[in-house]
């Protein structure tokens, strides 16, 4: 059997990189927890109660 242009395989990397997953699963994370963060601090800053330093001891 004869190898030929059309028998020959050649091996290439595939294009669906996991690098561009991982990349596209980093980056929704760290925007899941910035957007959560900047809630809590929303919701801390709203919350009049939460602004007052508290008492470092009881009155006696």
């Amino acid at each position: 059997m004869e190898e030929n242009e059309t028998t020959k395989l050649t091996i290439m990397p595939a294009t669906n990189s996991t690098y561009k997953k991982l990349a596209v699963q980093w980056l929704n994370e760290v925007l899941c927890f910035v957007s959560s963060s900047l809630v809590a601090d929303i919701f801390r800053l709203r919350n009049p109660f939460l602004r007052q330093a508290a008492k470092p001891y009881p009155p006696l």
